[in-house]
Protein backbone atom coordinates (compact mmCIF):
# COMPACT_ATOMS: atom_id res chain seq x y z
CA UNK A 1 0.00 0.00 0.00
CA UNK A 2 1.29 3.58 -1.12
CA UNK A 3 0.24 6.80 -0.12
CA UNK A 4 0.63 10.25 -2.09
CA UNK A 5 1.92 13.05 -0.60
CA UNK A 6 -0.02 16.41 -2.26
CA UNK A 7 2.50 18.98 -3.50
CA UNK A 8 2.29 22.29 -1.68
CA UNK A 9 3.17 26.10 -2.83
CA UNK A 10 4.33 28.06 0.36
CA UNK A 11 5.15 31.14 0.18
CA UNK A 12 8.18 32.65 1.95
CA UNK A 13 7.26 33.46 5.16
CA UNK A 14 10.78 35.04 5.78
CA UNK A 15 14.33 35.98 4.53
CA UNK A 16 17.47 35.90 6.21
CA UNK A 17 21.10 36.35 6.37
CA UNK A 18 22.20 33.41 8.10
CA UNK A 19 19.83 30.40 9.92
CA UNK A 20 21.04 28.31 12.12
CA UNK A 21 19.47 24.80 12.85
CA UNK A 22 19.84 23.65 16.43
CA UNK A 23 20.31 25.78 19.77
CA UNK A 24 22.54 23.59 21.21
CA UNK A 25 25.88 24.37 22.33
CA UNK A 26 26.98 24.50 17.95
CA UNK A 27 23.89 26.60 17.57
CA UNK A 28 24.34 29.17 20.07
CA UNK A 29 27.91 29.99 18.56
CA UNK A 30 27.00 29.72 15.21
CA UNK A 31 24.00 32.12 15.61
CA UNK A 32 25.70 34.68 18.21
CA UNK A 33 29.05 34.72 15.90
CA UNK A 34 27.03 35.31 12.74
CA UNK A 35 24.97 38.59 13.98
CA UNK A 36 27.92 40.01 16.17
CA UNK A 37 29.57 39.84 12.44
CA UNK A 38 26.54 41.58 10.92
CA UNK A 39 24.61 39.11 9.21
CA UNK A 40 21.02 39.50 10.80
CA UNK A 41 20.94 35.65 12.20
CA UNK A 42 17.40 33.19 13.04
CA UNK A 43 18.25 30.25 15.26
CA UNK A 44 15.76 27.54 14.83
CA UNK A 45 15.24 25.15 17.60
CA UNK A 46 12.84 22.08 18.18
CA UNK A 47 12.34 21.92 21.88
CA UNK A 48 10.78 25.13 24.00
CA UNK A 49 14.23 25.84 25.22
CA UNK A 50 17.96 26.22 24.08
CA UNK A 51 21.18 24.40 25.87
CA UNK A 52 20.89 21.21 23.67
CA UNK A 53 22.11 17.99 25.66
CA UNK A 54 23.14 20.80 28.58
CA UNK A 55 19.54 21.26 29.33
CA UNK A 56 17.56 18.35 27.80
CA UNK A 57 19.96 15.78 28.99
CA UNK A 58 21.06 17.23 32.01
CA UNK A 59 24.69 16.81 31.01
CA UNK A 60 25.77 20.16 33.24
CA UNK A 61 29.33 19.52 33.41
CA UNK A 62 31.19 19.77 30.19
CA UNK A 63 34.60 20.96 31.08
CA UNK A 64 35.89 19.37 33.37
CA UNK A 65 38.45 17.30 31.84
CA UNK A 66 40.23 20.53 31.46
CA UNK A 67 41.26 20.83 35.78
CA UNK A 68 44.56 20.20 35.86
CA UNK A 69 45.67 21.51 32.17
CA UNK A 70 46.89 24.13 30.79
CA UNK A 71 43.49 24.65 28.86
CA UNK A 72 41.38 27.32 29.29
CA UNK A 73 38.04 27.82 27.49
CA UNK A 74 37.80 30.18 24.62
CA UNK A 75 35.39 32.43 22.61
CA UNK A 76 31.95 32.38 23.08
CA UNK A 77 31.97 29.38 25.81
CA UNK A 78 34.09 31.31 27.97
CA UNK A 79 32.32 34.32 27.98
CA UNK A 80 28.79 32.43 28.73
CA UNK A 81 30.77 30.83 31.55
CA UNK A 82 31.78 33.98 33.09
CA UNK A 83 28.39 35.74 32.49
CA UNK A 84 26.48 32.70 34.07
CA UNK A 85 28.89 32.72 36.76
CA UNK A 86 28.42 36.28 37.97
CA UNK A 87 24.39 35.84 37.36
CA UNK A 88 23.51 33.02 38.86
CA UNK A 89 26.89 31.66 40.99
CA UNK A 90 26.59 28.66 41.91
CA UNK A 91 25.01 26.37 45.10
CA UNK A 92 27.18 23.07 44.05
CA UNK A 93 28.88 22.38 47.86
CA UNK A 94 30.73 19.26 46.57
CA UNK A 95 34.82 19.99 47.36
CA UNK A 96 36.90 20.66 44.45
CA UNK A 97 34.05 20.31 41.73
CA UNK A 98 34.38 22.23 38.53
CA UNK A 99 31.84 24.81 37.05
CA UNK A 100 28.56 23.13 36.64
CA UNK A 101 25.96 24.78 35.07
CA UNK A 102 21.97 24.23 36.64
CA UNK A 103 20.23 23.37 33.38
CA UNK A 104 17.44 25.34 34.11
CA UNK A 105 19.12 28.74 35.30
CA UNK A 106 21.13 28.30 31.98
CA UNK A 107 17.83 28.26 29.76
CA UNK A 108 16.98 31.54 31.20
CA UNK A 109 20.62 32.56 30.83
CA UNK A 110 20.78 31.66 26.95
CA UNK A 111 17.65 32.83 25.98
CA UNK A 112 18.69 36.57 27.60
CA UNK A 113 21.99 35.86 25.82
CA UNK A 114 20.98 35.21 22.11
CA UNK A 115 18.67 38.16 21.73
CA UNK A 116 21.18 40.46 23.39
CA UNK A 117 23.23 39.15 20.60
CA UNK A 118 20.41 40.24 17.97
CA UNK A 119 19.58 37.01 17.28
CA UNK A 120 15.67 35.92 16.27
CA UNK A 121 14.38 33.05 18.15
CA UNK A 122 12.25 30.60 16.78
CA UNK A 123 11.63 27.50 19.50
CA UNK A 124 9.44 24.50 19.05
CA UNK A 125 10.23 25.10 15.24
CA UNK A 126 11.41 21.40 13.89
CA UNK A 127 12.93 21.06 10.55
CA UNK A 128 13.20 17.96 8.42
CA UNK A 129 12.58 18.97 5.05
CA UNK A 130 14.75 21.58 2.68
CA UNK A 131 14.22 22.69 -0.58
CA UNK A 132 17.66 22.37 -2.78
CA UNK A 133 17.99 23.33 -6.25
CA UNK A 134 21.50 24.03 -8.29
CA UNK A 135 23.50 22.29 -5.01
CA UNK A 136 22.02 25.24 -3.11
CA UNK A 137 19.38 25.34 -0.30
CA UNK A 138 16.77 27.55 -1.69
CA UNK A 139 14.36 26.82 1.62
CA UNK A 140 13.76 25.44 4.78
CA UNK A 141 10.89 24.28 6.02
CA UNK A 142 9.56 24.72 9.67
CA UNK A 143 6.71 22.49 10.46
CA UNK A 144 4.27 23.91 13.09
CA UNK A 145 1.14 23.29 14.26
CA UNK A 146 -0.31 25.38 11.30
CA UNK A 147 1.41 23.52 8.99
CA UNK A 148 4.69 23.86 6.88
CA UNK A 149 6.39 27.09 7.23
CA UNK A 150 9.35 28.42 4.56
CA UNK A 151 12.23 30.39 5.40
CA UNK A 152 14.71 31.60 3.29
CA UNK A 153 18.31 31.98 4.02
CA UNK A 154 21.62 33.32 1.97
CA UNK A 155 23.50 30.46 4.52
CA UNK A 156 22.52 27.66 6.52
CA UNK A 157 24.32 26.32 9.19
CA UNK A 158 23.19 22.80 10.51
CA UNK A 159 23.53 22.32 14.46
CA UNK A 160 21.17 19.87 15.03
CA UNK A 161 23.53 16.98 16.51
CA UNK A 162 22.44 14.81 14.28
CA UNK A 163 22.84 16.57 10.47
CA UNK A 164 19.23 16.47 10.33
CA UNK A 165 18.93 19.53 7.56
CA UNK A 166 22.40 17.99 5.74
CA UNK A 167 20.42 14.65 5.24
CA UNK A 168 17.50 16.64 3.94
CA UNK A 169 19.77 18.46 1.34
CA UNK A 170 21.10 14.87 0.40
CA UNK A 171 24.73 15.18 1.88
CA UNK A 172 26.58 12.19 2.14
CA UNK A 173 26.85 10.84 5.53
CA UNK A 174 28.37 7.73 8.02
CA UNK A 175 26.85 7.32 11.13
CA UNK A 176 28.58 4.80 13.88
CA UNK A 177 31.55 2.34 13.73
CA UNK A 178 32.46 1.45 10.38
CA UNK A 179 32.18 -1.99 10.68
CA UNK A 180 28.52 -2.58 12.05
CA UNK A 181 27.12 1.28 12.22
CA UNK A 182 26.73 1.03 15.68
CA UNK A 183 27.05 4.39 17.99
CA UNK A 184 27.25 4.92 21.42
CA UNK A 185 24.52 4.71 23.51
CA UNK A 186 21.91 6.76 24.15
CA UNK A 187 21.39 8.03 27.81
CA UNK A 188 18.68 9.45 29.83
CA UNK A 189 19.57 10.91 33.22
CA UNK A 190 17.66 12.09 36.19
CA UNK A 191 17.83 13.78 39.54
CA UNK A 192 17.06 12.99 43.14
CA UNK A 193 16.10 15.16 46.20
CA UNK A 194 16.22 14.68 49.57
CA UNK A 195 20.07 13.31 49.84
CA UNK A 196 21.52 14.25 52.79
CA UNK A 197 24.32 17.17 52.18
CA UNK A 198 25.88 17.48 55.35
CA UNK A 199 26.77 13.44 55.57
CA UNK A 200 27.97 13.25 51.31
CA UNK A 201 30.18 16.51 52.17
CA UNK A 202 31.31 15.82 55.89
CA UNK A 203 34.19 13.99 55.02
CA UNK A 204 35.54 14.85 51.45
CA UNK A 205 33.43 13.84 48.46
CA UNK A 206 31.50 10.83 49.47
CA UNK A 207 29.77 10.86 45.63
CA UNK A 208 32.75 9.89 44.41
CA UNK A 209 33.58 7.66 46.68
CA UNK A 210 29.99 6.39 45.55
CA UNK A 211 30.84 6.04 42.30
CA UNK A 212 34.28 4.25 42.30
CA UNK A 213 32.78 1.62 44.53
CA UNK A 214 30.07 1.12 41.52
CA UNK A 215 32.71 0.79 39.16
CA UNK A 216 34.54 -1.64 41.35
CA UNK A 217 31.38 -3.46 42.17
CA UNK A 218 30.00 -3.41 38.49
CA UNK A 219 33.32 -4.87 36.76
CA UNK A 220 33.71 -7.65 39.80
CA UNK A 221 29.70 -8.62 38.86
CA UNK A 222 27.94 -7.79 42.05
CA UNK A 223 25.91 -5.08 41.09
CA UNK A 224 23.50 -7.51 39.38
CA UNK A 225 21.45 -4.20 37.50
CA UNK A 226 20.25 -5.08 34.09
CA UNK A 227 21.83 -1.24 32.93
CA UNK A 228 25.61 -2.24 31.07
CA UNK A 229 27.27 1.13 32.71
CA UNK A 230 30.39 0.55 35.19
CA UNK A 231 30.58 4.40 35.18
CA UNK A 232 28.61 6.59 37.78
CA UNK A 233 28.79 10.47 37.41
CA UNK A 234 26.80 12.47 39.50
CA UNK A 235 26.22 16.29 39.35
CA UNK A 236 25.67 19.35 41.67
CA UNK A 237 25.20 18.35 45.31
CA UNK A 238 22.86 21.16 46.31
CA UNK A 239 22.93 22.25 50.55
CA UNK A 240 19.40 21.48 50.15
CA UNK A 241 19.70 18.17 49.25
CA UNK A 242 19.06 17.98 45.40
CA UNK A 243 21.37 15.81 43.22
CA UNK A 244 21.29 17.73 39.97
CA UNK A 245 21.87 14.75 37.31
CA UNK A 246 22.74 10.61 37.76
CA UNK A 247 24.38 9.93 34.56
CA UNK A 248 24.09 6.01 34.65
CA UNK A 249 20.87 4.83 32.82
CA UNK A 250 22.12 4.04 28.94
CA UNK A 251 20.14 1.68 26.28
CA UNK A 252 22.74 0.03 23.41
CA UNK A 253 22.27 -0.97 19.77
CA UNK A 254 19.72 1.81 19.10
CA UNK A 255 19.74 3.97 15.82
CA UNK A 256 19.88 7.99 16.95
CA UNK A 257 17.60 8.99 13.99
CA UNK A 258 15.21 5.70 14.11
CA UNK A 259 11.97 6.93 15.87
CA UNK A 260 10.95 3.15 17.20
CA UNK A 261 14.64 2.79 18.78
CA UNK A 262 14.01 6.50 20.15
CA UNK A 263 10.66 5.36 21.81
CA UNK A 264 12.93 1.84 23.14
CA UNK A 265 15.45 3.55 24.45
CA UNK A 266 13.42 6.20 26.02
CA UNK A 267 11.63 3.61 27.61
CA UNK A 268 14.31 0.67 28.84
CA UNK A 269 16.13 3.82 29.92
CA UNK A 270 13.40 4.91 32.54
CA UNK A 271 13.04 1.25 33.79
CA UNK A 272 16.99 0.90 34.09
CA UNK A 273 16.39 4.60 36.52
CA UNK A 274 13.68 2.63 38.64
CA UNK A 275 16.09 -0.53 38.95
CA UNK A 276 19.13 1.85 39.89
CA UNK A 277 16.74 4.29 42.15
CA UNK A 278 16.14 1.28 44.71
CA UNK A 279 19.77 -0.06 44.68
CA UNK A 280 21.40 3.14 45.41
CA UNK A 281 18.52 3.65 48.28
CA UNK A 282 20.12 0.52 49.40
CA UNK A 283 23.63 0.78 48.94
CA UNK A 284 24.94 4.13 49.12
CA UNK A 285 25.24 6.25 52.33
CA UNK A 286 23.40 9.40 52.79
CA UNK A 287 21.11 8.38 49.80
CA UNK A 288 18.80 6.51 51.98
CA UNK A 289 16.01 8.62 51.95
CA UNK A 290 16.18 10.27 48.26
CA UNK A 291 13.68 10.62 45.56
CA UNK A 292 13.53 11.32 41.80
CA UNK A 293 12.31 14.96 41.26
CA UNK A 294 13.35 14.43 37.48
CA UNK A 295 13.58 12.41 34.59
CA UNK A 296 15.58 14.14 31.54
CA UNK A 297 12.79 15.39 28.86
CA UNK A 298 14.72 13.78 26.48
CA UNK A 299 17.86 10.68 25.79
CA UNK A 300 20.48 12.17 24.87
CA UNK A 301 23.07 10.70 22.54
CA UNK A 302 26.83 10.95 21.65
CA UNK A 303 26.90 10.60 18.09
CA UNK A 304 24.90 10.04 15.19
CA UNK A 305 25.16 11.12 11.42
CA UNK A 306 28.52 12.82 10.18
CA UNK A 307 28.62 14.63 7.40
CA UNK A 308 30.81 13.35 4.61
CA UNK A 309 32.63 16.85 4.21
CA UNK A 310 35.51 18.15 1.83
CA UNK A 311 38.12 17.46 4.58
CA UNK A 312 37.47 14.22 7.03
CA UNK A 313 39.08 14.36 10.13
CA UNK A 314 40.79 11.68 11.44
CA UNK A 315 42.24 9.55 14.65
CA UNK A 316 46.02 9.81 12.90
CA UNK A 317 45.09 13.53 12.54
CA UNK A 318 44.56 14.07 16.12
CA UNK A 319 47.22 11.25 17.70
CA UNK A 320 50.17 13.13 15.20
CA UNK A 321 48.28 16.22 16.03
CA UNK A 322 48.29 16.93 12.39
CA UNK A 323 48.93 20.99 11.25
CA UNK A 324 46.40 22.60 8.69
CA UNK A 325 46.40 25.60 7.10
CA UNK A 326 42.47 26.47 7.18
CA UNK A 327 42.74 25.39 11.04
CA UNK A 328 39.33 26.57 13.07
CA UNK A 329 39.76 25.72 16.06
CA UNK A 330 42.36 23.90 18.37
CA UNK A 331 41.61 21.83 21.81
CA UNK A 332 43.33 19.48 23.99
CA UNK A 333 43.48 15.60 22.76
CA UNK A 334 40.93 13.78 24.71
CA UNK A 335 38.85 10.80 23.80
CA UNK A 336 35.35 9.83 25.71
CA UNK A 337 33.44 6.74 24.20
CA UNK A 338 30.84 4.02 25.67
CA UNK A 339 31.55 1.02 24.56
CA UNK A 340 29.27 1.02 21.05
CA UNK A 341 28.65 -2.87 21.66
CA UNK A 342 28.09 -2.60 25.93
CA UNK A 343 31.70 -4.19 25.56
CA UNK A 344 33.02 -3.40 29.25
CA UNK A 345 36.16 -5.20 29.15
CA UNK A 346 39.49 -3.07 27.51
CA UNK A 347 41.78 -0.60 29.42
CA UNK A 348 39.99 2.18 27.92
CA UNK A 349 43.13 3.06 25.17
CA UNK A 350 42.49 4.55 21.61
CA UNK A 351 44.18 1.57 20.08
CA UNK A 352 40.66 -0.17 20.05
CA UNK A 353 38.87 2.23 18.19
CA UNK A 354 35.82 1.15 19.65
CA UNK A 355 35.98 -2.49 18.75
CA UNK A 356 37.92 -3.38 22.13
CA UNK A 357 35.78 -2.04 25.12
CA UNK A 358 35.21 1.82 26.15
CA UNK A 359 37.47 4.64 25.18
CA UNK A 360 38.75 7.22 27.85
CA UNK A 361 41.91 9.02 27.18
CA UNK A 362 42.23 11.73 29.80
CA UNK A 363 44.03 15.09 28.64
CA UNK A 364 48.27 14.92 28.70
CA UNK A 365 49.63 17.79 29.01
CA UNK A 366 49.59 19.67 26.35
CA UNK A 367 48.88 17.53 23.55
CA UNK A 368 45.70 18.80 21.13
CA UNK A 369 44.63 18.92 17.66
CA UNK A 370 42.96 21.13 15.07
CA UNK A 371 40.29 21.22 13.55
CA UNK A 372 40.13 21.69 9.67
CA UNK A 373 37.49 24.54 8.48
CA UNK A 374 36.93 22.15 5.45
CA UNK A 375 35.46 19.53 7.94
CA UNK A 376 32.50 21.20 8.32
CA UNK A 377 31.75 21.96 4.38
CA UNK A 378 29.34 19.57 3.19
CA UNK A 379 30.82 17.96 0.09
CA UNK A 380 27.52 18.94 -2.52
CA UNK A 381 25.57 22.04 -0.53
CA UNK A 382 27.48 25.21 -1.51
CA UNK A 383 25.68 27.26 0.88
CA UNK A 384 25.59 25.04 3.96
CA UNK A 385 28.22 24.88 6.79
CA UNK A 386 27.66 22.02 9.60
CA UNK A 387 29.48 22.72 12.90
CA UNK A 388 29.53 20.55 16.33
CA UNK A 389 29.45 16.85 16.99
CA UNK A 390 28.31 15.82 13.36
CA UNK A 391 30.78 17.63 10.92
CA UNK A 392 33.26 15.46 8.73
CA UNK A 393 35.34 13.35 11.06
CA UNK A 394 35.70 9.49 11.48
CA UNK A 395 34.20 7.63 14.63
CA UNK A 396 37.14 7.35 17.23
CA UNK A 397 37.61 11.30 15.77
CA UNK A 398 34.14 12.10 16.92
CA UNK A 399 34.83 11.21 20.07
CA UNK A 400 37.06 13.82 20.85
CA UNK A 401 34.97 16.37 18.68
CA UNK A 402 31.98 15.75 20.45
CA UNK A 403 32.88 17.61 23.71
CA UNK A 404 30.79 20.65 24.47
CA UNK A 405 32.89 23.11 24.21
CA UNK A 406 34.47 22.77 21.08
CA UNK A 407 30.75 22.10 19.54
CA UNK A 408 30.50 25.52 20.27
CA UNK A 409 33.85 26.41 18.75
CA UNK A 410 33.14 25.11 15.96
CA UNK A 411 29.56 26.38 16.27
CA UNK A 412 31.46 30.19 16.49
CA UNK A 413 33.59 29.17 13.43
CA UNK A 414 30.86 28.59 11.34
CA UNK A 415 28.64 31.43 12.16
CA UNK A 416 31.67 33.86 11.46
CA UNK A 417 32.28 31.99 8.29
CA UNK A 418 28.60 32.87 7.21
CA UNK A 419 28.73 36.42 8.06
CA UNK A 420 31.81 36.69 6.01
CA UNK A 421 30.92 34.67 2.82
CA UNK A 422 27.63 37.31 3.33
CA UNK A 423 29.46 40.24 3.65
CA UNK A 424 31.88 39.20 0.72
CA UNK A 425 28.82 38.31 -1.55
CA UNK A 426 30.49 35.09 -1.92
CA UNK A 427 30.02 30.98 -0.78
CA UNK A 428 31.23 29.43 2.45
CA UNK A 429 33.76 27.52 0.11
CA UNK A 430 34.99 30.51 -1.28
CA UNK A 431 35.73 32.73 1.45
CA UNK A 432 39.41 33.72 2.77
CA UNK A 433 39.89 31.32 5.27
CA UNK A 434 43.09 33.49 6.42
CA UNK A 435 40.44 36.41 6.81
CA UNK A 436 37.91 34.11 9.01
CA UNK A 437 41.03 33.48 11.32
CA UNK A 438 41.62 37.06 11.96
CA UNK A 439 38.04 37.24 13.12
CA UNK A 440 38.36 34.16 15.13
CA UNK A 441 41.40 35.55 16.92
CA UNK A 442 39.54 38.82 17.69
CA UNK A 443 36.65 36.85 19.37
CA UNK A 444 39.19 35.21 22.05
CA UNK A 445 39.97 31.77 19.76
CA UNK A 446 43.51 30.82 20.41
CA UNK A 447 44.64 29.75 16.82
CA UNK A 448 48.47 28.91 15.84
Amino acid sequence: MQVTLKERVLDISESVDVLVVGGGPAGIGAAVSSARNGSATMLLEKRGFLGGNITASYVETCNYFFKGTPFRSEGIYAEIEEKYHASYGSDDIRKDAPLRFSSEYLKIFLDDFVKGAGVKLKLHAFVNQVVVENNEIQAVIIQTKKGPVAIKAKVVIDTTGDADVAFSAGVPFEQGREKDGLCQPGTVSFRVAGANAKRLTEDGDLLKVHGKTFNEDYRAGKTNLSCKRQDLPFGRLTAGGQISYINYSCEYGIDPTDVDDLTLGEVKCRQYIMEFYKYMKEHFEGLENVEISSIAPEIGFRDSRRIVGEYRLTIEDMEENRQFDDVIAVYPRFYDMLAPDANMDGDGSVEGKGYKGHIYVPVEGNRSFQIPYKTMLPVNINNMLVAGRCLSADHVAQSGVRAISLCMMTGEAAGAAAALANNEGTSPKEINVKELQKVLRAQNINLP
